[in-house]
């Protein structure tokens, strides 16, 4: 006894406790068998996914219903079936007025010949101008007649310039006249009131206009 008291020294215990140790440490790695490390053995986050094998996470391993739509790629999921056609829409503001009339013109000066009056457009657009008209002279024997008609829209000339009619003959007779027609489709007007005329002069001899027509249409929205 007293010859192995001699021989304990520091490091010899050192050295043994560190050689049980290990050998200790191997026995308890050992020990833990298949199947015996449960979810209380992993930490928090502690399978990442560069820790997962590729392919090893299957349909079968994934719960139903678990996963979004977001989960996935845009055209992966297939298409659901069509569904039912909706309700049809509420037919859009429209709008419409004529009128009819006639003017006998004294000079250069125009005057109305049909105007739709004042009017309330339910949104703005624009609106289809159509004015027509026939023209005569006012006393027999005098020629050339000669005058223009145009459109306006609350008093300012819409469209094209003024067009003109009448004859270019040194002989005129009465129901030898003829007709004039103005179109043009206006800019976009705010809804509300807004006034629409045919207006015509006198450029020679002496003229006057019956039947007289305008009509206005609201094309939709600006």
């Amino acid at each position: 006894m007293k010859q192995i008291r001699k021989r304990l020294t520091y490091a010899n215990v050192m050295s043994s406790l560190a050689v049980f140790l290990i050998l200790g440490g191997a026995t308890a790695f050992a020990a833990l068998g298949k199947n015996s490390v449960g979810p209380q053995q992993l930490k928090k986050n502690a399978v990442t996914a560069a820790k997962i094998k590729k392919d090893a996470v299957t349909a079968a391993k994934i719960k139903n219903g678990s996963l979004l739509s977001t989960d996935f790629k845009v055209g992966q999921l297939p298409a659901g079936p069509k569904g039912d056609t909706g309700a049809k829409g509420d037919v859009g503001p429209t709008f419409g007025r004529s009128d009819d009339g006639g003017c006998d013109p004294q000079s250069t000066v125009f005057e109305t010949c049909a105007s739709t009056g004042p009017i309330n457009l339910p949104t703005s657009g624009r609106v289809l101008l159509v004015g027509a008209s026939s023209w005569d002279n006012d006393n027999e024997g005098l020629a050339p007649n000669a005058g223009t008609c145009r459109l306006t829209a609350d008093g300012n000339e819409v469209g094209p310039e003024a067009v003109d009619f009448g004859e270019a003959t040194s002989v005129h007779t009465i129901g030898k006249g003829g007709s004039v027609a103005v179109t043009t489709v206006t800019g976009p007007l705010s809804a509300g009131t807004h006034t629409f005329s045919l207006e015509c002069n006198e450029t020679d001899a002496d003229v006057f206009l019956t039947d007289s027509t305008l009509s206005a249409v609201l094309l939709g929205g600006s």
